[in-house]
């Protein structure tokens, strides 16, 4: 069986490590026989730190807009240069904090504390850029934004642009990637469709629809409902998930 696993809010609870209790779990799945993808909202560079025994699995990076196979980086959809543009020019007519990634360097403005700081390139893989030095942009953040902020430019955005953005609960953010990309789609473009998912967001819904079994890590209180969507609820507790891990062999 494939395995698919979300991982901020799924496996790891600080943003920085997987517990150990659990990177144990996901090799004893393996031992047995079956397949493991992770798939994140953070791009190839940022995940590889993460899973830095499983670098070798294949992986789904920028909420699907990129893929690494046997440790080759593959781009499935980018942002275009018209809608880029547009995303700049609403930085400056917001006065956003960003992340622009691009297939592995990034450029960012961050002028208050967020908990992304942590995630953005902790392995030091990449070179930190100039906004308009990126030339192949594949995902864009827009962060430290008030509630009412994020309504509105996720309504703006869809409206004006081929892009698809998406907000993740309680974080202040706006996930952006090109239209019609998610995990789900990227995994059905890897021919994968009898899979086990385990997820914890808006990003994961997707990808939870489609599993054969879906597993919902209850670590966003404000999505707590969406439980009731799902095959299985776990508490995000390092032992209670890798014990129903451990379930599944």
């Amino acid at each position: 069986m494939k395995y698919i696993f979300d991982i901020d809010g799924t496996l790891s609870f600080n943003g920085v490590t997987i517990d150990p209790v659990i990177n144990l779990a996901i090799k004893e799945l393996l031992a047995a026989g079956n397949e493991v993808i992770f798939a994140s909202a953070r791009p190839i560079r940022d995940l590889l730190p993460m899973i830095p025994e499983f670098e070798s699995q294949k992986l789904i990076g920028a909420n699907g807009a990129m893929i690494s196979i046997t440790e080759t980086i593959e781009i499935i959809s980018g942002i275009d240069k018209q809608d880029f543009v547009y995303l700049k020019n609403l930085i400056t007519q917001f006065d956003l904090d960003y992340i622009v990634d691009s297939s592995w360097n990034y450029s960012s403005r961050i002028t208050q504390n967020s908990f992304i700081e942590k995630m953005i390139d902790p392995g030091h893989l990449a070179k930190q850029i100039d906004l308009n030095e990126i030339t192949d942009p594949i995902k864009t953040i827009f962060f430290n934004v008030e509630d009412k902020l994020q309504q509105q430019l996720m309504s703006i955005i869809k409206k004006d642009t081929a892009l698809y953005p998406i907000g993740l609960a309680g974080e202040g953010t706006v996930d952006i990637t090109a239209k019609n990309i998610n995990k789900y789609s990227t995994l059905d473009k890897l021919g994968v469709n009898e899979y086990i998912a385990f997820g914890n967001d808006r990003n994961d819904f997707e990808l939870l629809e489609h599993a054969q079994t879906s597993v919902w890590i209850n670590s966003k209180p404000s999505l707590k409902h969406f439980g009731e969507q799902v095959d299985l609820i776990c508490d995000p507790k390092p032992e209670q998930v890798a014990s129903l891990i451990r379930g599944f062999i």
